[in-house]
Formats: C-alpha cells, sequence, structure tokens
C-alpha cells in the first residue's frame, strides 16, 4: 500500500522562520502580491461537479507530485464526473511556495473570492463547487466558503487544518520542554502582534496563544484574520458567516492522530486550549464558536463529521485511504 505523505520539507525549518525573516529585513517582503489563478489539473469538459483546491505550506498548487495525484485520484473514483481545479498564486511553482509564507492571507482570499466566482466552469455547474484544503489552506478555504458571494461551496472538506489557530511553532508543541524551544515560542508569539508582520507573514495570522489572559487579549485586538473568520470575540460577530457555514451540504475536518507540525492538534477539529490552561476544549464545549460560527447548525442534522487519521502523521495517509474518503464524501 503506497504511503502517501503531503510535503512537509521545509516546514519545521521554514513555518516561523519567516516570522525573523520579515522583522530582520523588511525589505525582502514582496511588495506586488503574487494574484491567483485557477488552474485545471484534470479536465472538467465531461464533469459535472468541481472541486477546488488550496494547498498547505511548502506546497504549490499544480505540483504533479501533490495536489495533481489527488486530483488524478478523484477523478479515477468519480468516473470523471468530478474535476478538481486548485488555487496557485503567483506565475511560478517558486512563487506559490512564497506565497504561502510571505502575504496577506485576507488578500489571497479576496483574490480565490474572484477567480472562482468567474470561473467558466464553476458558472456552467450553476455557481457551486466543492472545496478542500490542506492544513493552512483549510482554514484559508473556509474564509473563502464565508465571505464569496460570487459563488456557492456545496460541501467543505478540510485535512489537517489550523481551525483555532496554532500556540507553537511545528516541533515545538505545548509540552515542550526544551529552552530553545520554549524562547522561540515566546517569541513568535510576540511578533505574532506586530502589525506589519501581521500583514506580511502567513503563519501570523492563525498565531493564537491561550497561556495567559493577557495573550490572549493580544491576539484578539492584534490578528488580522483568524478572529475574524472564527466570529470569535464581540468584535467580529458576523451573521453572513454562520449562515454560510450553515448552509453547507456537509463539513468534514480531518485531524492526523500524531500530527507534531499543528498544536494542538485538535484545531484540526476545532478545539482549542482553555485560557491559561492547557486543557483542551473540543468544539462543542467551545459555546462561542460552537453556536456563533453555525456549527451548531450542521452538528444537529448531521452534516459535520470529524474524521481521524490513525497513526498518521501531519498530511500524511495511503492513497487508499484517500479513494475511500472519496467515494464516501464525493462520489
Amino acid at each position: 500500500m503506497r504511503r502517501f505523505v503531503m510535503k512537509r520539507n521545509s516546514f519545521v525549518c521554514m513555518a516561523f522562520v519567516s516570522f525573523a525573516f520579515v522583522i530582520v529585513d523588511r525589505s525582502s517582503a514582496v511588495d506586488a502580491r503574487a494574484r491567483a489563478r485557477l488552474v485545471a489539473l484534470e479536465p472538467c469538459a465531461r464533469a459535472s461537479e468541481l472541486v477546488v483546491f488550496w494547498h498547505g505550506m511548502g506546497d504549490f498548487g499544480d505540483d504533479p507530485r501533490g495536489m495533481k495525484v489527488l486530483a488524478n485520484e478523484i477523478a479515477n473514483v468519480t468516473h470523471e464526473e468530478t474535476c478538481v481545479k486548485t488555487l496557485v498564486f503567483g506565475t511560478s511553482a517558486e512563487e506559490d511556495r512564497r506565497a504561502g509564507y510571505v502575504a496577506s492571507v485576507n488578500a489571497q482570499v479576496e483574490d480565490a473570492c474572484e477567480v472562482i466566482a468567474r470561473d467558466f466552469d464553476v458558472r456552467r455547474m450553476n455557481g457551486t463547487y466543492h472545496a478542500y484544503g490542506f492544513s493552512q489552506g483549510g482554514q484559508f478555504m473556509r474564509a473563502v466558503v464565508e465571505r464569496c458571494r460570487g459563488a456557492r461551496a456545496k460541501t467543505l472538506t478540510t485535512f489537517g487544518a489550523q481551525h483555532m489557530g496554532v500556540d507553537s511553532i511545528p516541533g515545538c508543541g505545548h509540552d515542550a520542554t526544551s529552552t530553545m524551544c520554549r524562547w522561540m515560542n515566546r517569541a513568535a508569539s510576540a511578533a505574532s502582534a506586530n502589525a506589519w508582520v501581521q500583514n506580511h507573514v502567513v503563519q501570523a495570522q492563525y498565531f493564537r496563544d491561550t497561556s495567559t489572559a493577557a495573550s490572549y487579549e493580544r491576539y484578539l485586538a492584534s490578528n488580522v484574520f483568524l478572529p475574524e473568520i472564527n466570529n470569535e470575540g464581540q468584535a467580529n460577530e458576523n451573521t453572513n458567516y454562520r449562515d454560510a457555514i450553515a448552509s453547507l451540504e456537509k463539513f468534514v475536518c480531518v485531524m492526523f492522530e500524531n500530527d507534531d507540525m499543528v498544536s494542538p492538534k485538535e484545531s484540526s477539529w476545532f478545539g482549542s486550549r482553555m485560557i491559561g490552561n492547557r486543557t483542551i476544549v473540543p468544539y462543542e464545549r467551545n459555546e462561542e464558536i460552537y453556536a456563533s460560527l453555525g456549527l451548531d447548525a450542521l452538528d444537529a442534522d448531521g452534516r459535520l463529521e470529524f474524521v481521524l487519521v490513525p497513526n498518521a502523521r501531519h498530511l500524511e495517509f495511503s492513497l487508499d485511504w484517500f479513494r475511500e474518503f472519496v467515494k464516501k464524501n464525493l462520489a
């Protein structure tokens, strides 16, 4: 059985090194943002359904050994009745990868909304599509679902997403004991509150430090992306977001049992730590998120599903597993 692992090279080394990168040399940030494109990974002429991918950090949208492999599996399982297109930012693989580190996520979501809404095949399918987001692409795709009015997602599926953010850099989870990890986590938390960093470093825009009441309040006050799409905090209540999530035919969240990249891993299931406490609060006990984001409506009639990939690290699964997943949730 072939084991399929999405790219994690550069993840640990580059994920939050981006913080230092932009702080030390702001001039290195690209002023002209990499515009979104929607690229077909499989032919759509015969298809009656469309899936749109948003890839994770370190990947690029039309990678023949990544997104393309999964697109081919979807086409095969659905007998070419479903085609796949992927969001790509910029004009090259290098630009697309870079856009996963240095960019304004809000600007990327806005671009994604535009290209999806005007896509020929989306329009041909009455303005509908299925949304698939991988790792950080999961919460970004959810933002597309919540914000976009020109096209409607029928379903949303996220793989190893950080819906409730992260509170540690990859490899230095909350329980890490090394002095270096503790120092790097504190530095990342402090840097993420910087206004310039918030508009340029992708990972800062979903860093959520709940270790103290003060750090959590700082997150609410400074983060320009995650609290807003989560309807988190009184200033961010948006009934349109709740309505968009509640209108999905299905919302599937996939978590990886041994995920050592996402801390806490339960963020993939909308779980988060209590403020000032290491205890994980599951999604249904987080009353603010559960109700204000529409998860309660989905949960009430079985349209919200949580899937665990056992004995798996971040974005690690077999193609056999993926085929069965597609059969159940898409075909």
